[in-house]
Formats: structure tokens, C-alpha cells, sequence
């Protein structure tokens, strides 16, 4: 993965020292119509004025096409291959990824944790397995429009976007059982509370502090939710900032990382490094650590002959 990294790195120099060609010529530019511009000052000559303003207009458009033309060149190096690198770092082949695609609405619906949007969007479409548990995940967004009309009668349309990470577990028991983790101040017009079971608490307060946790069985909350998997919840939503839901239904687990985007900006003049590939790769191996932090590949979740 080094060589990836610094295959991306080299030739983000290449490309940049071309484009520092074309900011030389853009910065001459400029200082010639500098020039033309305290000459004119000085002798209040309304041609050098002209050369001025034409000469910063010129300058802004080579500049700009310049930055243009060599920054979808040096993304276009590495852009394909970038996310497929951070998968299989941690998955090998055995995976099913398609950008274009997403997961349907229906399928989060399943959760009872989100309201109908009036427009929904996902794409970044992840599938693969580990051990008996099997995932699948996307981005997702969820567009909500309203209408507004003032004193005079005049319309407005205002949409708000919501958008985040979506992760679905499937496992082969069924727990018969309900149970929703919502850290505090999540609900929004996208998010709801699914209103189902009683609340409960547990004794580690921060975890308390941050989530509310609601269950259909107060016995089988406290398997689920041991000790262990509550510091894990904790470590795990101070590491990626998002709003975290968490819902388990039966024999699926589903997770909102409402509003999570941790993505570093990609670009010519931005060091390609190992934080800026791991803020992409995060997006995939999230799925192995909410497995490793919900215990989901233990004995009580993939033997499907416990009662």
C-alpha cells in the first residue's frame, strides 16, 4: 500500500510543477498589469487602465484553466483504483462493490428508524462476509422539500438534505427481539424514534449520557448490550463523529451513521499521504470494527440453534 501511496504522491509533484509553469505566466501577467496600472495612476493614462483590467482578466483564465486541465489529470492517475486499494486491503477479492449503485429505500425502511423522504439518493453499493455475519452498506440521502408562501403569495421551495452511512448485518440467529441504541439529539426530520419497547439504562453512565436505548425484552437488551459492547459503542462514536443509530431487529442489525462524512479533500495541491488514503479506506473497514464493537460474530449471534 506504500507504493500506492507514494506511486499517487509522485505524481501529484509531476502535475504540479507543470501547473507552477502556468502560475508563473499568470503571476507576470498580473505584475504587467500591475505595472500598467501605477503608470496610469500616475499619469491618469485610461489605456494602461484597460491593459490592467485586461491583463488580470487573463491571468484568472490561464490560471484557471491551467489548475483545470492538470488537476483532472493527476486525479485521474489514481481516482478508480483509490477506493478498490483501500478495499481489498482488508478484504482481499471476496467483496462486491458498485459505486453507482445503493440500497433501496425499502431496505432501510426495514429498520422503523427513518421517515419517508420526498427524494432519496444512495449509491457506494459494499457487500462481502465475514465469518457468518454478512453486511452490506452505502451512502445514503434523503432529500425532505417544503413549501413556503410569504405575505404577498410568492412560493418558496426549500430542500434539506440529510446523508450518511448506512451498514446492514445479517446474521443466521434470531434473537425475537427488538432493540434501538440513539445517541441523544439525533432525531431530525429524517431520523425518528421507532417507539417500540421501553426505555432502560444501564450502569455505565457515559453511555447513558449519550444514547437512549429502548428494547421489546429489558433481559435481552442486557445480553446484547453487555458491558464490553457499551464501551465498545462509546469508543467507537468518539473515533468517527456521526450521529449513531443502532437498531436490532430479529436476526439483522442496522446502523445509521447519520451526517458522517470523514472524507479528506483530494487535489493537486493537497499531500497525498496515509491519512488521506486511510480517511477513504475508513469507509470500508467500519463494517469490521461495528462487527468487532457489537460482538456480532460471537457464539450468540451465528449459532442459530441457541434458544
Amino acid at each position: 500500500m506504500d507504493e500506492f501511496i507514494n506511486t499517487i504522491e509522485s505524481n501529484r509533484i509531476f502535475f504540479k510543477k507543470k501547473l507552477n509553469i502556468v502560475s508563473i505566466v499568470s503571476l507576470s501577467l498580473l505584475g504587467v498589469g500591475l505595472i500598467c496600472l501605477i503608470i496610469g495612476l500616475i499619469f491618469l493614462e485610461s489605456t494602461l487602465f484597460i491593459i490592467f483590467f485586461l491583463s488580470l482578466i487573463l491571468a484568472a483564465i490561464i490560471y484557471g484553466i491551467g489548475y483545470s486541465i492538470y488537476n483532472k489529470k493527476y486525479l485521474s492517475t489514481f481516482e478508480k483504483d483509490l477506493e478498490k486499494k483501500a478495499i481489498e486491503l482488508n478484504y482481499g477479492n471476496d467483496y462486491f462493490f458498485n459505486s453507482n449503485k445503493g440500497i433501496d429505500f425499502g431496505s432501510i425502511n426495514e429498520s422503523r428508524c427513518v421517515n419517508r423522504p420526498d427524494e432519496y439518493h444512495s449509491s457506494k453499493l459494499f457487500e462481502a462476509k465475514r465469518n457468518n455475519v454478512s453486511f452490506l452498506s452505502s451512502n445514503y440521502v434523503f432529500d425532505f422539500i417544503h413549501y413556503t408562501t410569504d405575505s404577498k403569495g410568492n412560493s418558496r421551495k426549500e430542500v434539506n438534505h440529510y446523508n450518511g452511512r448506512f451498514i446492514k448485518f445479517t446474521f443466521p440467529r434470531n434473537l425475537n427481539a427488538f432493540l434501538s441504541i440513539m445517541e441523544k439529539n439525533s432525531i431530525d426530520e429524517m431520523i425518528k424514534d421507532p417507539r417500540l419497547g421501553e426505555k432502560i439504562e444501564f450502569e455505565f453512565m457515559e453511555f447513558n449520557d449519550k444514547f437512549t436505548v429502548k428494547a421489546s425484552d429489558p433481559l435481552k437488551a442486557n445480553y446484547i448490550i453487555t458491558p464490553q459492547v457499551q464501551c465498545n459503542i462509546v469508543d467507537f462514536d468518539n473515533a468517527f463523529k456521526s450521529d449513531l443509530i443502532v437498531c436490532f431487529l430479529d436476526n439483522a442489525v442496522y446502523v445509521f451513521m447519520h451526517e458522517y462524512n470523514a472524507k479528506m479533500p483530494l487535489g493537486i495541491y493537497k499531500e497525498f499521504n496515509k491519512k488521506v488514503f486511510d480517511s477513504y479506506a475508513n469507509e470500508f473497514i467500519i463494517p469490521l470494527l461495528l462487527m468487532d464493537a457489537l460482538d456480532l460474530d460471537s457464539d450468540k449471534y451465528v449459532n442459530k440453534n441457541l434458544n
